[in-house]
């Protein structure tokens, strides 16, 4: 039996059903790849949620809704620790293995979280931002 005469799309996979890849087998696999594309959504969610939270945020400090400079920083550090973060991601991970990088990038990112939720003014929160962004730059 050839492998040309058996239908199918690959005649090398339909002669062998032994090898045919099973996608998320292991729960452990299944696990570790949802964690993997948490980056990707913290970056998604944190770009899109500062635009309504601009709005709280200029009620909050005054000097926000009378400055379009500090809004626009507010906005675009999280970009800036992106880029940053993404820059210097893989050195990170070559020289600290990809579970403590990955470990490192949560870390990060939640510092960065409880540092906006307490900022007391708009350049921690700025600091915040900048720390969130490094979080998901070195997680993507």
């Amino acid at each position: 039996m050839s492998l040309h005469s058996i239908p199918g799309s690959s005649g090398y996979l339909d002669a062998f059903p032994e090898r045919r890849i099973t996608y998320f087998s292991n729960g452990y696999v299944l696990g570790l790849t949802i964690v993997a594309g948490i980056g990707g959504l913290l970056f998604g969610y944190d770009t899109g949620v500062i635009s309504g939270a601009l709005l709280y945020i200029k009620d909050d400090f005054e000097e926000v809704k009378n400055s379009n400079f500090l809004q626009e920083t507010i906005v675009s550090m999280a970009q800036v620790g992106a880029i940053i973060g993404a820059a210097t991601g893989g050195w990170i991970n070559d020289a600290c293995g990809r579970k403590k990088a990955t470990l490192f990038a949560d870390v990060v990112f939640a510092a960065g979280s409880i540092v906006m939720a307490a900022a007391p003014d708009p350049y921690v929160l700025i600091l915040g931002r900048l720390l969130v962004g490094l979080g998901v730059g070195v997680a993507s």
